[in-house]
């Protein structure tokens, strides 16, 4: 295990079991297809640690190298902002899995992902998955409408099949935009607003915040807008045709951040939902559990529920942002 390895919490392994059971579907789905483009912009180290076991976890590079027996997908691009770590991190995958089509792609992913896509323009037309996962809000809109748009006009004017974009399952920041947006106005740097803008794309958020600040709305009432409006732009800026979120917690249930997935396939939705609902039964055992390893207790199997579960995902379709 390398001395680099990052330690995280139960959260970030039940994130990693979505990617899994997702992209288990999603290439079951696809297999037809001879090519399959996996983008990774957040890849890290490609392995975590347990911070309570200290057990070592594949990441999310090494998930989807091994995805469908580790043929779900053809291409992999991967992305590290640090150039020795891209060097390290590519050698270490080729290594690990010979023969495949790995790229790892140095420098600030909002900068690359346009020139890695460039390179892969004849292949517009493959199923195509992106794990957005940055650690706060580094994120860029205009780095989501390139992914949109990667794909558009792949099909004849005269075909009358869908045409389907790029899927994406993003970490969007919601506790931590009320963390940074600051309720007193003369603590809101213009650095905060320039990353919320630079978020969204727009300054749409602002009517969020203020009605947060006037006291209209509280904080949890605030992520969930903020989730709203993203969903909201994706489905009407970008125009996927389904978008849904998931809200993670924390050890004492506190929310951290929330996953937004979209897509424009009905086989994504139908995957996703079911997926998250899964997530939905397991978070609050997950919970439980790390909890206990905190206090040092031990959880007895005796079958009785020790946690309830957060309620079932059902998929609700965005509503208009406050303007």
């Amino acid at each position: 295990m390398s001395g680099a390895t990052r330690a995280w919490g139960f959260w970030t392994q039940l994130k990693l079991q979505i990617l899994i059971d997702y992209l288990e579907g999603f290439a079951a789905a696809s297999r037809a297809q001879r090519e399959r483009v996996y983008f990774d912009p957040f890849a890290g180290e490609g392995a975590g640690v347990d911070r309570q076991t200290g057990e070592e976890f594949p990441g999310s590079a090494r998930i989807a190298l091994e995805t469908g027996g580790g043929s779900g997908f053809t291409r992999f691009r991967f992305f590290e902002l640090d150039s020795t770590r891209a060097r390290d991190l590519e050698q270490r995958l080729q290594a690990l899995y010979p023969g495949r089509d790995i790229r790892v792609y140095a420098g600030d992913c909002n900068a690359m992902i346009p020139v890695a896509l460039d390179a892969l323009r004849s292949l517009n037309w493959a199923p195509t998955f992106a794990f957005l996962d940055p650690d706060g809000i580094e994120l860029a809109w205009q780095t989501v409408v390139t992914l949109a748009d990667h794909k558009r006009g792949y099909r004849s004017t005269a075909s009358s099949k869908p045409e389907y974009k790029v899927e994406l399952w993003m970490l969007f920041p919601s506790a931590g935009l009320v963390r940074t947006l600051a309720l007193d106005g003369t603590k809101l740097s213009a650095a905060d607003e320039a990353k919320a803008t630079r978020l969204f794309g727009s300054e749409a958020w602002r009517p969020i915040y203020e009605a947060r600040r006037r006291g209209e709305i509280n904080a949890a009432e605030a992520r969930e807008e903020y989730v709203n409006l993203m969903r909201w732009r994706l489905e009407n800026e970008l125009g996927y045709r389904f978008t849904h979120a998931f809200e993670v917690k924390n050890t004492n249930g506190v929310p951290l951040y929330h996953m937004i997935f979209a897509t424009d396939n009905d086989a994504g939705t139908k995957i996703m939902s079911a997926v998250y609902d899964k997530a939905a039964l397991s978070q609050p055992q997950m919970r439980q559990e790390a909890r206990d390893r905190a206090t040092g207790q031990q959880t007895l199997n005796l079958d009785i529920p020790i946690a309830q579960p957060e309620a079932t995902y059902r998929y609700e379709p965005p509503w208009e942002p406050r303007r």
